[in-house]
């Protein structure tokens, strides 16, 4: 059954099932990117250990290429399944044995002998975080209203940029004053405090009579839920490898020009990175919200262009204040795609399949941290710098802005038929 078109976005109707407590929901939301950040810490403080971690058991730089593969790939294969489980379960135990299961692979990798256990820890920290973000990304959609959405998508995506932020440095300080394994336990140590506070602070929201009903029957398949907005969900998709497809890039081609031909130090590098850190976890909140009030689509496709600009200056680029400058307009292009992409997906998606849909567009995320990376290193291989890599980079950009233009609504109509209307078709039928 067609709804009634809106003539806003804001103006959707989301039913009595979907009505909640807004300052209740946000409340569970700041909890929940607290501990985001905690956990994303975790995960930045053994980032700059690996490649000194990996040379003290005698590895090559393929071994550390596998390593960091084997992380994104579980992610790719897991999130989906992962999520279909916390649309059956619930959320916060899908969030809970993540984060106990992260505290595991960090004690693995402090004593691990080999690189190919550290491998295998890898692998079960890229399935654990599998399971955890399109569980939380999910759980914000189930406790938040088309009103509210994009701001708490945008806490949510704060408290994961803190994290990106503030663990490398952590874990750079621990590793020279005290060890390159002690940062694992610390990692370790972090993650069973989240999972403590996640335990005690964050309540499994309440089942809408639409989501209950889903239990108790067969839970329609992802295709078909995806299918009633097929085109929207095709432009959310290239959007999202979009903006991850930049940040993949940088991290190999632009790096490895940054010191190749412009003799940046470790520090310079790290203020870059840190840079897009601090403009991304502003400007999620501030677009998040604003996402709220204009719409997502024009936001989204704003975010792309601005993405390829920044982009092409890197290309152009010549001196550490150009770099600096670029960086912090793709943090803003990033930021303004971020959160609002997320809170789109979660406006056109079923409630019944707000996990399973969030673990998709992650894997398509994920893709694009592998596909990135990897065309980085070639082509700068090929080419002996960066500028034909980031002109690539420049084109999917400029397609992500050009699919969100064509192929986003200005505003939501779901064509999702509730549980009650299938049965009610299904017995006409008989």
């Amino acid at each position: 059954m067609d709804l009634e078109p809106q003539d806003s976005e804001s103006a959707f109707n989301e039913g009595p099932s979907r009505k909640k407590d807004s300052k209740q929901g946000m409340r569970q939301v700041w909890t929940l990117a607290l501990s985001l950040s905690i956990l994303q810490i975790g995960f930045g403080i053994v980032t700059p250990i690996f490649p000194y971690y990996v040379v003290s058991l005698g590895a090559s730089a393929l071994d550390l290429g596998l390593l960091a593969a084997s992380f994104a790939m579980t992610r790719i294969l897991l999130a989906g399944p992962f999520a279909g489980i916390s649309d059956r379960i619930g959320r916060k135990p899908v969030m809970a044995v993540s984060l106990f299961g992260f505290a595991i692979s960090n004690v693995i990798y402090a004593f691990a002998p080999n690189v190919l256990v550290m491998i295998i820890a890898r692998s079960l920290e890229g399935a654990i975080s599998a399971g955890f973000y399109p569980a939380a990304n999910a759980y914000v959609s189930d406790v938040t209203t088309i009103e509210n959405r994009g701001a708490a998508m945008g806490y949510l995506s704060m408290g994961n940029m803190v994290g990106f932020v503030v663990g490398p440095t952590v874990g750079g300080v621990l590793a020279e004053f005290l060890g390159i394994r002690l940062p694992f336990i610390v990692a370790a140590l972090g993650a069973l405090g989240t999972f403590v506070a996640v335990l005690v602070l964050v309540h499994e929201p309440i089942r809408s009579a639409v989501q209950v009903k889903a239990l108790e029957n067969d839970i329609v398949p992802i295709k078909e839920v995806m299918s009633e907005n097929k085109k929207a969900y095709t432009a959310l998709g290239i959007s999202m490898f979009a903006n991850m497809f930049a940040l993949g890039i940088l991290e190999v081609a632009f790096t490895l020009d940054a010191v190749v031909r412009f003799n940046f130090t470790p520090i310079q590098i790290g203020i870059f990175f840190g840079i897009i850190g601090v403009v991304v976890i502003f400007g999620n909140i501030i677009f998040g919200k604003y996402s709220d009030k204009v719409g997502r689509k024009w936001l989204i496709v704003a975010g792309g262009l601005v993405g390829a600009l920044a982009l092409f200056y890197f290309m152009i680029a010549q001196n550490v204040n150009d770099f600096l400058f670029a960086g912090a307009l793709l943090g803003i292009a990033m930021s303004m795609r971020g959160p609002t992409i997320q809170a789109l997906t979660a406006d056109l998606t079923d409630e019944t399949a707000y996990g399973r849909v969030m673990g998709f567009m992650g894997a398509v995320s994920n893709s694009a941290y592998v596909v990135g990376p990897i065309l980085g290193g070639v082509m700068y291989d090929q080419s002996g710098d960066a500028v034909s890599a980031l002109g690539v980079a420049v084109i999917v950009s400029a397609a992500g802005a050009l699919a969100g233009g064509v192929g986003l609504p200005r505003r939501v109509v779901r064509r999702t038929m509730t549980f009650q209307e299938r049965e009610s078709n299904m017995d006409s039928d008989i």
